[in-house]
């Protein structure tokens, strides 16, 4: 089947929504109405009819014309396929990349394995993924003795959960306690449209954790999407951290959700703690990078 290169302004939103939608390796990351929210520019490889996407994202390097990129709040993309991800179609969509992205550095989702023999320098990622299809106390049954102890503070702490914060309070709880190497106008203004696109569409919902004199100490928002409750911007004050309040809003997060076939989907990329001391299971991806750029020294 032939793939070809179409531009973000001449994608089909119905049939490149229906594609990610029905992919046997959908997420949430893939649907144009996140990509327009949060990837400033983009366009796409597409098979066939929108039997397989492939969305690139890109931006003007410094020394080079367009690269491929990794946004952030967009822990994964590569290829969504009604298909089989078979070795040959990966192969040939990553053979269909063309040549003017002199710079590759993106995150491929966890069915598109990279085959050995590729271009690419392949770096395997790690997510965590916790199945809620048990009972909350099978679950905790799970939980490290750490954690256990985190939550009883918690307790002892009298936190209150609610999902009464608003998208632009959840930000801007976002923007004072993240590090600011880790921030972004560009995101702080994408977060914000995803999350009230996710209300809107019934897709998600906000999480915080207060004090007994009602002041935030942890906040989240959750979407879901294929099967998966997705942990998208979770944030922790450092008193918050001090009376675990983080872990008690996910904890609040599993047994809401517990006995449900769904997946908690931790959402990071890399080490976290916090979600092995849940009981949560490695979920591996991809990072490829390739560097064809051609430097001129004067």
């Amino acid at each position: 089947m032939e793939i070809k290169f179409v531009p973000r302004a001449e994608i089909d939103k119905v049939k490149w929504n229906s594609c990610v939608h029905y992919a046997t390796n959908g997420n949430i990351f893939g649907y144009m109405w996140y990509l327009d929210h949060i990837a400033k520019d983009w366009d796409a490889l597409v098979e066939g009819d929108y039997e397989s996407v492939f969305p690139l994202v890109w931006r003007l390097g410094r020394l080079s014309g367009q690269e491929l990129h990794q946004p952030a709040l967009i822990r994964e993309l590569g290829i969504y396929s009604i298909h089989v991800l078979s070795k040959s179609r990966i192969e040939r969509f990553l053979g269909a990349i063309p040549e003017r992205y002199k710079h590759i550095s993106i995150h491929l989702n966890e069915q598109n394995p990279v085959p050995e023999d590729s271009a690419f320098e392949v770096a395997e990622q790690t997510n965590y993924q916790l199945f809620l299809d048990k009972s909350y106390e099978e679950i905790a049954d799970g939980y490290s003795r750490a954690l256990m102890e985190r939550l009883q503070l918690a307790e002892d702490e009298g936190l209150v959960l609610t999902s009464s914060m608003k998208p632009e309070q959840i930000a801007a709880f976002y923007k004072e306690h993240r590090p600011r190497k880790q921030q972004s106008e560009e995101a702080f203004h994408g977060m914000q449209r995803v999350m009230y696109n996710a209300l809107h569409r019934g897709w998600g919902f906000a999480s915080t954790v207060l004090d007994t004199k009602a002041n935030p100490l942890a906040v989240n928002f959750f979407l879901y999407s294929h099967g998966k409750v997705v942990s998208f911007v979770p944030v922790v004050s450092p008193k918050g951290r001090a009376v675990g309040a983080l872990e008690h809003l996910f904890n609040g997060l599993i047994r809401q959700h517990a006995g449900r076939p769904v997946i908690l989907d931790f959402n990071v990329s890399g080490n976290d703690q916090m979600a092995v001391d849940f009981g949560a299971r490695k979920n591996p991806f991809y990072k490829i990078q390739r560097n064809k750029r051609k430097f001129i020294w004067f």
